[in-house]
């Protein structure tokens, strides 16, 4: 695995510690958090386009808020937390969050909700960053990357059980309290925020030189960072591809509607499994072997699923493992990216990363959509997103390389 790059004695500690352990699930519980505050939109989205009488060009509009807030988040608030200490920004990114979320529980316009989706989405780029960071430097070094990849399950995790109880709230409590109630989440999070981090989390050694961009490109970090973003763009590209269509993708394949959307869980299902199991095996298998492994593996399942005609329960099962390979392979790229920098710019490396990779986000389900639109096979749809898939895989190898080179 990539070997961690200490800013400092200390960065880590040598064990265990209760601070510690706190601290990663407390992580865990907000990235649950944005997982309710991402993925809700979407199950709510038929409810709502009736309501206001909007169409699905609007509705994707509205989709596209939250990437936007999330990659001003991620590059333009995130690299504070090198400036400013991890407990400040997470604190205010979960202010951001909690605000937003509340206030779109009584938004009553798209230009309204939308502007409201962008402060969601600034609040979850910022606080996924800082907690990698975080999580990080809270483990002992040679469990860091199952730290991050714990933090990271808990956003599949959410997904599965925000899926099964919108379904039964939203005939009951429509679409705006639903609201409500998620951003109440987030706000229990704030005071429990409050109590844990500031037990050991402090601004990072060498926060005086910390939050240059220009460093990320230097002679020293600039082929790891090319690479980085290269696999996260990649990555997103074709995991908001598979998160956005796989319903009507499964329909396509041959299952009814209903079945189609219990494809949708069951991968949702698989990725939270994925993502733990990815943290778990992480220990003890290299990072760059291992996730190059499981996304080559989530290739070979796509291409199935389009191209192989299966009984229900068969497609059902491919669906899962479409979600534990390539959610939990492309999740071990976040404990990747927080092994290749130093404390001093972890927040400023994975912030930028995660605010380029929003292109990627956007790019996938669009061009998804065209091919559809344009009628073309489910075997070619497929085989067109192993393409990025296959250089999500490479980057990643890349930058386990890169990293070890630079540590020998």
């Amino acid at each position: 695995m990539a070997t961690p790059i200490t800013a400092s004695a200390g960065t880590s500690p040598a064990q265990w510690t209760r601070t510690g352990l706190a601290i990663v699930a407390l992580c865990f519980a907000i990235n649950m958090a944005d997982g309710i505050d991402v993925t809700i939109l979407s199950f709510i989205a038929p409810r709502l386009q009736a309501d206001w009488g909007i169409g699905a060009d609007t509705m994707g509009l509205l989709f596209g808020a939250g990437l936007v807030g999330m990659a001003i988040g991620g590059m333009g608030i995130a690299p504070l937390a090198d400036r400013l200490g991890r407990r400040r920004i997470i604190l205010a990114a979960l202010a951001l969050m909690s605000a937003g979320m509340v206030a779109s529980g009584f938004a009553t316009s798209v230009p309204m909700l939308y502007g409201l989706r962008v402060v969601v989405g600034m609040g979850i780029g910022t606080v996924l960053a800082a907690m990698a960071a975080l999580a990080a430097e809270s483990a002992p070094a040679a469990q860091r990357n199952l730290a991050v990849g714990i933090v990271q399950a808990g956003y599949p995790f959410a997904a599965v059980f925000t899926a099964i109880l919108t379904a039964h709230l939203l005939p009951v409590w429509g679409w705006h309290r639903l609201l409500l109630a998620a951003g109440g989440l987030t706000v229990v999070l704030f005071p429990a925020a409050m109590a844990i981090l500031p037990l050991g989390v402090a601004t990072p050694s060498g926060a005086s030189e910390a939050g240059r961009i220009g460093d990320l490109l230097s002679p020293t970090f600039r082929a790891r960072t090319l690479a980085l973003w290269a696999a996260v763009f990649c990555g997103l590209m074709v995991l908001y591809f598979i998160v956005s269509w796989i319903t009507k993708l499964s329909i396509q394949a041959g299952l009814s509607e209903t079945d189609g959307i219990y494809a949708g869980a069951l991968y949702n299902f698989g990725a939270f499994i994925g993502t733990a199991g990815m943290s778990v095996l992480a220990v003890r298998v290299p990072l760059g072997r291992l996730v190059p492994g499981m996304l080559v593996g989530a290739g070979i399942a796509m291409l199935v699923f389009g191209s192989v005609a299966m009984p229900v329960a068969a497609t059902l099962a491919l669906a899962f493992a479409i979600g534990v390979l390539l959610q939990g392979g492309y999740n071990g790229v976040w404990p990747l990216a927080a092994s290749v920098y130093p404390a001093r710019m972890r927040a400023t490396g994975v912030g930028w990363a995660i605010g380029l990779g929003r292109a990627g986000a956007v790019i996938g389900p669009m061009l998804g959509g065209w091919l559809m639109a344009a009628k073309a096979p489910l075997p070619l749809l497929f085989a067109a997103y192993c393409v990025p898939l296959l250089a999500c895989a490479a980057a990643a190898f890349a930058v386990d390389r890169l990293s070890r080179r630079v540590s020998e």
